[in-house]
């Protein structure tokens, strides 16, 4: 369905309308189209076929999902520089456009943080390593971009103690938290590659789903082999393929999906 019939079946009153979640203290820093543009999120532009291909995968994962009553999805890849951050904020943006749900995309790279980077967020603000190291609610730390029922957790530093923060159990409770508080939103973690280090596979345990991101030319069967032995096969929804190149007029990196 597009956005057009969307909004039409809205109209009549076919589609249950998602408000968008509310925290008494979020914090909203506006972003312009033209730095997300600049970011290459291009979730939100109108006939692009980047766009069109996130669309394409929101309704696959929708499809996977809804009728087994998942809603947190751990976006990885295989090994480092392979675009699963970039993947992950575009699918956020996009899923959080459809009207049946609104959309948190929480930062759990917390070796190399990039989604504060991605919105423009700055470096100043409190991140997800404050809930965890200390007494900083989760209201505080939420943000919203500016984009309708989009939320945010980012974090801003790395840390040595990645693996240990991943596994206790003041984070299983916070994603049992983020799975449970509203029934109609989708949960997205971006994360190390299963490759790179053990923290995906410890937030594999928590999750619903996995969605593995490749790099066209880049990540190697070997590498896919080797990862897909250490997660849960029964939550594996499929795989991204990063970086394949068509004749688009567009320049811009192209994303498709296919089922594992």
């Amino acid at each position: 369905m597009s956005d057009r019939d969307e909004t039409e079946a809205l109209r009549r009153g076919s589609l249950p309308r998602v408000s968008s979640p509310q925290y008494s203290r979020t914090r909203v820093i506006q972003v312009t189209p033209e730095d997300l543009e600049k970011n290459r999120i291009l979730a939100t532009v109108e006939k692009n076929p980047v766009s069109d291909q996130f669309k394409l995968l929101r309704t696959r994962i929708f499809q996977h999902t809804r009728a087994k009553g998942w809603n947190t999805l751990q976006v990885t890849g295989f090994n480092a520089d392979e675009g699963k951050s970039l993947v992950a904020a575009n699918l956020a943006v996009s899923m959080a456009r459809d009207t049946r749900q609104t959309t948190l995309l929480v930062d759990l790279d917390l070796r190399k943080p990039t989604v504060h980077r991605l919105f423009g967020l700055g470096r100043d603000l409190p991140g997800i390593e404050s809930y965890l190291l200390g007494d900083t609610p989760l209201e505080e730390i939420i943000v919203s971009p500016g984009i309708e029922k989009l939320t945010l957790l980012p974090a801003y530093g790395s840390s040595l103690d990645a693996t240990e923060w991943m596994g206790s159990p003041k984070m299983e409770a916070l994603v049992r938290e983020l799975k449970e508080r509203y029934e109609d939103r989708y949960v997205l973690f971006d994360s190390p590659g299963i490759n790179v280090c053990p923290d995906p596979l410890v937030l594999a345990e928590y999750v619903d789903a996995l969605l593995l991101v490749a790099r066209a030319d880049s990540t190697t069967r070997e590498s896919v082999k080797a990862a897909v032995e250490l997660v849960p096969k029964e939550k594996i929804l499929g795989l991204v393929l990063n970086d394949a190149k068509e004749e688009e007029p567009s320049g811009y990196y192209r994303y498709r999906y296919g089922d594992q």
